[in-house]
């Protein structure tokens, strides 16, 4: 069992300062280990690649660029099927088409997301140097997160459930490669 001491690598997310809301926001990073059956196939299976083989395993400047930034809301409170009637009409379009649409759109889950897309484009402008023109939103995804399960009084001394759903929204951003 030598192949479960593989480190781990972690993203580090750290909050949003600026806002109150529980946005989170981090670069990308290339994978997320865990010590899962995936891990210890990727360990097995790291003997037949590159590496065994002698092949050259070094990675161009330019591949090494990173041109995707993140913003990750968590426990928002709207249910995620009401999140991902909004994030199919954003999916792969431009960041000020975006803009427009979210602004336009009468859903209460457009502000959050709104605010996720805005946070996404700040961390590439910022932390990648790309230009908010020439942003695309290139992952929008949608998961559910836990649900707060309360009771309402009814009559005769009995109970009805109401459930309050959270999701999880991801918003990727992404510029062209050779913009600096």
């Amino acid at each position: 069992m030598d192949f479960l001491k593989f480190p781990s690598t972690r993203c580090s997310a750290r909050p949003n300062d600026k806002s109150t809301s529980n946005l989170r926001t981090f670069k990308t990073c290339k994978t997320q280990h865990n010590f899962g059956g995936r891990m210890i196939n990727e360990r097995r299976n790291a003997y037949t690649g590159a590496y065994a083989l002698g092949q050259d395993t070094t990675v161009s400047a330019e591949a090494q660029r990173v041109t995707e930034a993140y913003a990750i809301g968590r426990h928002i409170p709207i249910s995620a099927d009401k999140a991902r009637r909004v994030i199919d009409q954003i999916r792969g379009r431009s960041y000020e088409e975006t803009l427009m649409i979210l602004e336009l759109m009468p859903y209460r889950a457009c502000y959050a997301i709104l605010n996720l897309v805005v946070s996404a484009a700040s961390n590439a402008s910022h932390n990648l140097g790309l230009s908010k023109a020439n942003l695309t939103i290139s992952k929008a995804v949608v998961n559910e997160g836990t649900t707060r399960k309360k009771l309402k009084p009814q009559a005769r001394g009995r109970g009805f459930p109401i459930r309050r759903r959270t999701c999880h929204i991801t918003v990727g951003v992404k510029g062209p490669a050779s913009d600096s």
